[in-house]
């Protein structure tokens, strides 16, 4: 279980760093990017995105802040991550290597904002389809498994 509660540590050292990240943009887009030129729909959407995933990097902050607080959510956690069907599922939609694109992408999307509407919305629209390929391979190996 010690091993476990060094992963979770690690977990939670990542999401606060991606977090901090994601509010430094929003700041930086909400101070500046009003006269940067680029359409507003970009800059807005950029802005609420990274509302959106502030907001689920907050729900991780929490969910890995008190799992290490609490003996028993510390098991319950590990319980739920080590169940096998689980693992088949993630292991099937490849989910870490998908994670990790997901995260890079928004954050590329986020910071090409900045620069050029015309490779925000490539970025959107990668990001959207890795999403939608994520949840499309989950939910089929959860039907079918």
């Amino acid at each position: 279980m010690e091993n476990f509660k060094h992963v979770v540590k690690h977990r939670l050292i990542v999401s606060v760093v991606y977090f901090l990240i994601v509010l430094l943009l929003i700041v930086l887009s909400a101070t500046f990017g009003r006269n940067s030129g680029f359409p507003s729909f970009a800059q807005g959407f950029g802005e609420g995105f990274g509302t959106g995933i502030g907001a689920i990097m907050v729900f991780f902050i929490a969910k890995y802040a008190g799992a290490l607080k609490s003996e028993d959510k510390l098991k319950a956690l590990y319980i739920e991550e080590t169940d096998e069907r689980l693992q088949y599922i993630q292991a099937k939609a490849g989910s870490r290597g998908i994670n990790i694109s997901i995260a890079c992408l928004a954050l590329a999307m986020l910071i090409a904002n900045y620069f050029n509407p015309i490779v925000f919305l490539t970025l959107l629209g990668a990001t959207m389809f890795v999403t939608l390929v994520k949840l499309g391979l989950k939910i089929y190996y959860n039907k079918t498994v």
